[in-house]
């Protein structure tokens, strides 16, 4: 089998004002663990330029990595949501399109959801979302709760947890509550880590587990409210405690000081769980996926039929943002 080819597409303007420099780091194959932030904090950037990197990283032997402003016929395309436009001519040639948290994906050959409930769709394929670069894991190895984390934006950290009685009760049980809107690497001194929104529309089946999955890479331990993307991936209720309300979340967090082999097997299970949401267990997929493309050849659907399919797509993509 020849060298695969992957190619990144993105807007030509996106390119050059945030990765100018994108060639130079995929010739230095660059750890994707020390990428920065503008690789990370937004879709396009870790979706498309995140995952082109860590392929290259991983398996730069084996794969020949590209990008630009329109699809290659001689190459897999890969692409946000955002960018699967006619600027593109997705038409071109294959396209995987990562759906991330926007309506669903019509006219790609393969979208790639972060929800593993898409699987039962024939071009749909759950490959979960790459893990928090740089994070520094818990130190301690004991057992014992002093430090209460919520990493996350601002605008999402419902107000009760920050200025109701949450804080001042944990507090009292000699717990401190650090709330980080700008720092998600530090897990150094946090025992547990929540997870809560002010939101819960319809838009909350879309979002990933990353909190959770963050929180397993970080060593410590989780009490969240029962997401969807959460519930998807939940193999045991050691992944995670679950709490509606700041109230419950107490209860969950005292449960856990009071029983120290609750919280050593909770930081076992996620031990357990990185074998399969790990940077290198993630690379390791996406490789899968391209290999599986690669093999099947890029020339099984004609260029008419992509784009009737396209624009058949784009046409009643308008009926689908509720979904």
């Amino acid at each position: 089998m020849s060298k695969l080819k992957l190619h990144a597409v993105s807007r030509a303007d996106f390119i050059a004002k945030n990765y100018a420099d994108f060639q130079t780091l995929l010739d230095n194959r660059v750890n994707p663990d020390s990428i920065p932030e503008r690789f990370y904090c937004g879709g396009r950037g870790g979706w498309t330029f995140q995952t082109t990197l860590a392929l290259k990283h991983y398996y730069g032997d084996e794969i020949e990595c590209s990008f630009g402003s329109e699809c290659r016929p001689d190459a897999i395309n890969l692409m946000h949501n955002d960018d699967f436009g006619s600027r593109v001519k997705p038409w071109q040639g294959v396209t995987v399109v990562a759906r991330a948290d926007r309506p669903p994906v019509i006219g790609a050959d393969v979208v790639v959801d972060q929800n593993p409930e898409v699987d039962v769709h024939s071009n749909r394929i759950f490959v979960p979302y790459w893990p928090q670069p740089g994070v520094k894991p818990r130190q301690r190895t004991d057992e014992s709760i002093e430090t209460v984390a919520f990493f996350g934006r601002v605008d999402s950290f419902p107000e009760t947890y920050r200025e109701g009685t949450f804080k001042q009760r944990l507090a009292e049980q000699g717990i401190k509550l650090r709330i980080s809107f700008d720092n998600w690497t530090d897990y150094q001194d946090v025992d547990v880590c929540i997870s809560f929104r002010k939101s819960h529309d319809h838009k909350l089946a879309r979002k990933p587990a990353s909190k959770l999955i963050n929180n397993w890479l970080g060593k410590t331990v989780m009490v969240c409210d029962d997401e969807p993307s959460y519930r998807a991936i939940r193999e045991s209720e050691l992944d995670y405690l679950i709490a509606k309300t700041p109230d419950e979340a107490f209860d969950a967090i005292m449960k856990l000081k009071n029983t120290p082999e609750l919280y050593r097997q909770m930081r076992e299970q996620g031990e357990k769980r990185l074998q399969v949401y790990s940077r290198e267990a993630v690379a390791a997929r996406w490789f899968s996926l391209f290999e599986d493309i690669w093999r099947k050849g890029l020339h099984n659907r004609p260029t008419f039929v992509r784009a009737v399919r396209f624009g058949f797509g784009k046409a009643i993509r308008p009926l689908t943002k509720k979904f």
